[in-house]
Formats: C-alpha cells, structure tokens, sequence
C-alpha cells in the first residue's frame, strides 16, 4: 500500500481542492487523504473526485490552528505504514510521494525533500503540476537533494511541518507532536529533535520536491509573538537549547522581548504595534520561511 498523505486546513478550502485534484491527476498516487479540518470554513463540498479515499477529521481548535493534535488526530486514523505530512498549500510534483514511499519502504527514517516556492501570480495547473513549478525557486536554506535516491543529514533543524515523511509506528513510538506546543512553531523542530535523540536518521530524498503555494509571511512572526515565544521557551526548557534563534533576534531587536542566546528564560516587553505587523509582512519581495 502507497503511502498516506496527511494534511490541515482552515479557511483554505480551495488550496486543499487544489492539493486533491493535483493528487488525482499523479501518477502516483497516495493510499488515502486524511483531512483535519482545524474550524472555519467546512471544506467538504465541493471537492473534487479522486481515485482514492479522502477521509475528514474535525479536531477543536481555538483562535489559532492546533497544529501537534491535529496533525497526530490524522497519523492515528491513517492505514498506511508510512505517512507524509504535507500541508494543503503544498503539491508534490510528479513521482514525489513515490520516492517518499521508496526511501520510508527501504529504511526507518524521517525523509524530507525539496520545496519550491511559486511566485504570487503563478497559477497551478493540477494536471500539470511540473510546468506549474516551474517558476519556482528552492528555499536557500535548505539542503540540496542528491541526484538520485536518499542522502543523510544532520540537518534535523529543517524538518519543517509542511513537508514530513516518517513511518506511522515510528512517529508513533516518537510520541507523535508534543501537544503542549500551542499554535504555531516549534512542534515541528521537537519532533525532529526527539527523532535525532532516538537515533532516527534525517535523509533527504531525491525527486521527492513539492511546490508551495504563495501565501504571505511574517518575518520575525510579529503577529504570533506569544505563542511563538512560549514554544521556544517549552523547547528550551525540554532540550536545553534555543530554536527559532533567528525570530527570537529579531523580537529582541524590536523590544519586543528580553532575550539572548545565553538566556535561560524569555519574557515578552510588550505587543507590537500595527505598523510593526506591516512592516513585517513579507511578500514577492522575500517569499521564504527564514531559518531559525
């Protein structure tokens, strides 16, 4: 059996119709779809026909997406051995989820692949989602795939949510996402930090690449400074060491916070303003998640 897909949604249903019809039209398609619909918009009618099944789970969630039990909900109720998180505004081009399935089929490990982000005006074409990325452009961040098969990383610190491949009893065995992360950030980096501990290796497979879809961002997450900082602090408290190092900087630097990398703990000074938010707000100009 292939592989599960996993994913998320609230109030994107036409990038989650986007992401199914995409997967319809693959040549190689997942085993199922599991879907947790995380509030909002209802993102069942509608959707397009697709030659597998596509299951819905409604997970609680508050003001902001309850990211670890949400996405734990789907690896609980997926069929498959072998799972790849993908978020909805995220489309694997042509054979990804087979050279997912390939390198979880051969070997325990947590896969990631590369992810190229579309310009604000590039249009996906589910049928022809390869000409579609074309115009994108991979994170400079990330590490650079191998030309063929899997290579090993020590890299764990880019396991990033969006795009994660992991064996279900592994994950499982792993503890699956720390649900005492609250919104976004950081679950992402524990579970790959709980993974290294464990001694499961990071690889990066080749011809696994997903196109991301443009939405804008935040760099520092100024909008999300609260949760953001009590997940580093939870990070820090569990593992002893900072992640999210770069957005913390940049909190600091705003006055936003007292921190510093030799710190303990983190306080937040005070909210920021509208303007500060604006100014934060990244768009065509810098399309990409900073490494932290």
């Amino acid at each position: 059996m292939p592989l599960s897909v996993l994913t998320l949604v609230r109030n994107r249903t036409a990038y989650l119709h986007g992401l199914l019809a995409a997967l319809a039209e693959a040549p190689d398609p997942p085993a199922e779809v599991v879907v947790a619909v995380c509030g909002g918009d209802d993102p069942r009618p509608g959707r397009p026909e697709t030659p597998f099944p596509v299951r819905f789970l409604d997970v609680a969630s508050g003001e902001r997406i309850a990211y670890s039990p949400a996405r734990n909900a789907c690896a609980r109720a997926a069929t498959s051995e072998r799972l790849l998180f993908l978020d909805a505004d995220c489309v694997p081009l042509p054979g990804a989820l087979a050279a997912f399935d390939a390198a979880l089929a051969a070997e325990d490990t947590v896969t990631i692949g590369e992810v190229l982000y579309l310009p604000p005006d590039a249009a996906l074409d589910p049928a022809d989602v390869a000409g579609s990325a074309a115009a994108g452009r991979p994170h400079p961040a990330r590490p650079t795939p191998p030309a063929e098969g899997w290579a090993r990383s020590d890299r764990y610190d880019l396991v990033w949510g969006l795009c994660i491949g992991v064996r279900r009893d592994t994950f499982l065995r792993l503890g699956g996402f720390d649900e005492g992360y609250g919104g976004y950030a950081g679950e992402d980096t524990d579970f790959a930090e709980a993974a290294k501990r464990a001694g499961v290796p990071l690889v990066v497979v080749a011809g696994a690449a997903v196109a991301h879809r443009h939405h804008d961002v935040f760099e520092p997450p100024v909008q999300q400074l609260a949760a953001t900082v009590a997940n580093a602090q939870r990070f820090r408290d569990k593992w002893g060491w900072w992640p999210m190092g770069g957005w913390l900087a940049g909190f600091a630097d705003l006055g936003l916070i007292e921190w510093g990398p030799d710190a303990a703990h983190a306080r937040v000074v005070r909210e920021p303003t509208e303007a500060e938010v604006e100014a934060a707000r990244r768009t065509s100009a810098r399309p990409f998640r900073e490494a932290a």
